[in-house]
């Protein structure tokens, strides 16, 4: 289930997000914001891919397993994604 709420005039839109177990929201990419996640039941396995910095981190995986009350940061621009790793579902908001 996916719930938005946009505050009118402030560019910042909250979104909650329930996956189901082993749930995916699969690689993708918001051009126009980073977007902030914060974990409120569940566990979640997240992570993006860092392109084009230098040549020793070209295309590098970063990942994190995130608990209740963990925060990830997702980079404007960068592929990304989130994979419920639990049995129960996961629940986070996001903040773009």
């Amino acid at each position: 289930m996916l719930t938005t709420y946009r505050a009118q005039h402030s560019g910042i839109s909250l979104v909650q997000i329930d996956y189901a177990p082993y749930g995916l929201n699969p690689p993708h990419t918001h051009p126009r914001g980073t977007e902030v996640l914060t974990v409120l039941e569940g566990t979640l396995y997240v992570g993006f891919v860092l392109s084009n910095p230098g040549p020793n981190m070209k295309n590098k995986l970063f990942t994190k397993i995130l608990h209740p009350g963990d925060v990830f940061v997702f980079p404007i621009g960068l592929i990304h994604f989130q994979f419920n790793v639990g049995k129960t579902k996961a629940v986070a908001f996001l903040w773009t």
